[in-house]
This record gives structure tokens, sequence and C-alpha cells, in this order.
């Protein structure tokens, strides 16, 4: 029996997109780092019960910051409590300038894009186990982003903010609607001239902008 590399990486991948998590093995495999994927999660509850099972186990986990019940400093404060020596690359896609120096206060190890390459992600990986922070081009693109997002910003209304908060915060289009004290139908129109101003596609994406902007934590 072929014993495994001693200085093969075990990674955790945190990501609620199937898709995400196979380009994310398929760009592991293609570089020539040697690693092993533990496991995969798709929230921060599956996460931080893997992390209570098997944390120990986990050299580094790649973690996508914006989550189905909540965000990725819910798995780095988890990391912290349960004392383990991992290290944590966030996709900086899921976290922008707002929240970068506080991700970074927090103990995490480094950012990249999820459309890196083979190259990048094993200079990454490299960099962090070995004990150095990794920001690179994705924090730069990360800053200029930022700057983007606080011009558009100074263009909302009080109502548009309130609105995108309350996206943010989880609530239905009925729920922003009674919140709000317009009907559904306006939410829905209101959210579509936010699209438009904001560049973006969807809610998620609409959640995101929150997120960067520091709308909410």
């Amino acid at each position: 029996m072929n014993e495994e590399p001693q200085n093969r990486i075990k990674i955790l991948i945190v990501e609620d997109q199937p898709i995400c998590r196979l380009g994310i093995r398929m760009t592991l495999g293609n570089s020539d780092t040697e690693h092993q994927i533990l496991g995969e999660c798709e929230n921060v509850e599956q996460a931080i019960g893997f992390l209570e099972e098997k944390g120990q186990e986990v050299d580094l986990i790649l973690l996508d910051y914006v989550l189905p019940d909540g965000t990725g400093m819910e798995v780095i404060q988890a990391v912290k409590r349960l004392g383990l020596n991992t290290k944590i690359v966030i996709f900086s896609g899921e976290a922008g300038g707002a929240t970068v120096k506080q991700l970074l206060e927090a103990g995490v190890n480094g950012f990249m894009s999820k459309s890196i390459g083979s190259d990048e992600i094993a200079l990454v990986l490299r960099s962090v186990m070995a004990g150095n922070d990794y920001t690179g081009e994705a924090h730069m693109r990360i800053e200029a982003d930022l700057k983007a997002d606080y011009e558009t910003m100074k263009s909302l209304t009080r109502r548009e903010i309130e609105l995108i908060t309350l996206c943010a915060n989880g609530l239905s289009a009925k729920a922003i609607a009674e919140e709000m004290n317009i009907t559904p139908h306006s939410v829905e129109n209101m959210k579509s001239a936010l699209f438009a101003k904001l560049g973006v596609k969807s809610t998620n994406e609409l959640i995101l902008y929150a997120f960067r902007v520091g709308l909410v934590s």
C-alpha cells in the first residue's frame, strides 16, 4: 500500500454552490500542490459540525464568505473557539472591502477569487501553509470594487438602502412589503430598479453588495 505524502495539505471546502465546489476540486487537481480534500460543506452548520468532529485533521479551509445560514465569520470564530491550528482562505468574491480588515484581524490567512487558476491557487496554498498571509491581486480587486461600490451607494435613496438591508437580512418579498408598507409588486419593481443601478443580476448579488459596503455584517 502506498503511503500518503507527509506534506499533503488536508483541505476542507465550505461553499454552498456545487458548481463552485467542482471548480475548486478541478483547479486543485490541475495544480502541482499535494493535497487531500477531507470534506465539503454547504453551510455554516455543516462546517462547524465537521470541525467539531474532525477539525484537528484540517490544515486549511477554503471558505466562501456568504453562506445560506450565515457568514464565514461564524466558521472563523468556531476555529478559534475549538483551538484549531487551521489556516483559512476566503473566496474574495464573497468578502468585499468593508469586511476585509475585519477578516484579517479575525485571523484569515488569505483571499482568492473563485476564478483563480491552478498556478495561483498553488501559490496561495504554499504561501499560507508557510505562515505568510496572501492577499495578492484578489485583495487589490476587492479594494477597487469597494471604491466603486461606495461611489454607487451615494446615489441610493433611504428607501433603497432600507430595501437592500431587508433583503440581506433574509426577508421574503412579502415580509419586506409589510415592513416597508408597500405591495410585493412594488418591492419587485424597486429591486429591478436597484439591479440596474448597481449592476447586479440577482437578489443574491444584491445581498453580496450589502455585505461589501457594510450595510450588514
